[in-house]
């Protein structure tokens, strides 16, 4: 058979492109494969970098957290694994070279911005108990700084009068997802990879215990490796080569705003909502976890409380009025980590999905230790706790 790359990567979110731009600056022969499906998740992502915050409960977990099981309260069930905050902090401070690079080789401006940080708001006891219980789980150099309720107005006042205090991360900024994405294509092309648009993977070719390429219509591409990040259709792709990835859509809703004048120093979050303000103005609010497959359509009711929840805490945003809703379909797991890397019996395959709420800050390390481990390199974080393997053991297929 005639090999048409080196790599396929299926997948052109902000994972599948990181991967790409990285594959290629190693001057690997690298084609990414991508269709624009409705709901990808870099849409539902509203770029805020809070490595620390996702891995405590501060940020879109509380939200999932309550959404999913609101009768069991608030408890340190919400904190991630300590090594998935390691990976996450350390793929963040990429971000400042990483902008100077993208903005060099892809000539895109991400909208790098570092702010005032992550404020999660206390409106209820409970809430100020689970900040503290954060704080006394942290390692003093994470940890969240406890603020009173006339201290978070001084950092934000705009702030409601109705709040108990808040816990603070001050390392906690923004990107824009969609440039960041688009950064990363756009420079993994100029650096000598193909980009094949419009072009929906059918199945993974397989061949007794080898992934050879990818079908599509009535034509198959063939190379070394391929790598599945397709996001939350990864468990659909993989299993055309019978290999089980227990990947599932969460489908998030957002709403953006008309823009204002500048109201938000940091990015804000509670058990309702998160709340942000972008570069030119617009309000972003979000954003439901809900498991509600590949329906990607916004509900009246998700959206109501969505923009209920952000008045509270913004009364200024009353008189303001929505400029977009929309919604997006984030690739979940059951422990909320990512799957990375090769999986058991199977080779010239590797998976780079399942980032959730995760996806754009953990994109630069992801991209690394995916290229690293295709070209044995060493890694730059280990894969064990990633890879697909801690779920039930892959049913494999016996092939004649």
């Amino acid at each position: 058979m005639n090999r048409s790359a080196e790599v396929i990567v299926v997948g052109g979110g902000v994972i599948g492109s990181a991967v790409a731009f990285e594959l290629a600056r190693r001057s690997v022969d690298v084609l990414l494969v991508d269709k624009t499906l409705p709901g990808r998740a870099t849409s539902a992502s509203a770029g805020g970098l809070w490595p620390v915050g996702e891995a405590v409960g501060m940020g879109c977990g509380i939200i999932h957290h309550q959404s999913h099981s609101p009768s069991e309260g608030l408890n340190d069930a919400l904190l991630l694994p300590t090594s998935f905050r390691d990976f996450l902090t350390q793929s963040n401070s990429y971000f400042p070279e990483l902008a100077q690079e993208l903005n060099e080789f892809g000539g895109m401006d991400i909208e790098y911005e570092p702010g005032a940080g992550l404020m999660f708001l206390f409106f209820t006891e409970e809430e100020k108990q689970f900040g503290h219980l954060i704080v006394d789980r942290m390692p003093p150099e994470v940890r969240p700084q406890i603020l009173s309720p006339t201290e978070a107005r001084e950092v934000e006042p705009c702030l409601t009068n109705d709040l108990l205090g808040a816990a603070r991360l001050a390392e906690e900024h923004q990107v824009n997802p969609m440039w960041l994405a688009e950064g990363y294509k756009r420079a993994a092309i100029n650096l000598g990879a193909r980009f094949r648009h419009e072009t929906r993977v059918a199945k993974l070719c397989r061949s007794g215990e080898r992934i050879v390429g990818i079908e599509f219509e009535d034509e198959q591409l063939f190379s070394d490796m391929v790598v599945n990040a397709a996001g939350a259709w990864a468990g659909t792709l993989a299993s055309t080569a019978d290999l089980r990835l227990p990947i599932f859509p969460v489908r998030g809703q957002i709403v953006l705003t008309q823009s204002v004048p500048h109201i938000l120093n940091a990015c804000l979050s509670n058990s309702g909502c998160y709340i942000l303000q972008k570069k030119h103005g617009e309000v972003l609010i979000g954003s439901t976890t809900e498991n509600a497959g590949f329906d990607v359509s916004v509900t009246p009711e998700s959206i109501t409380h969505l923009v209920s929840a952000a008045v509270r805490t913004l009364p200024c945003l009353r008189e303001v009025g929505i400029k977009r809703v929309w919604s997006g379909l984030r690739p979940g797991t059951q422990d909320e980590l990512p799957i990375l890397g090769p999986m058991e019996g199977v080779a010239g395959y590797m998976n780079a999905t399942g980032g959730f709420r995760t996806g754009v800050v953990a994109s630069p390390l992801t991209g690394r230790v995916i290229a690293q481990q295709i070209t044995g390199e060493s890694l730059d974080f280990p894969l064990e706790c990633f890879l697909a393997e801690r779920f039930a053991p892959v049913q494999k297929t016996v092939r004649i």
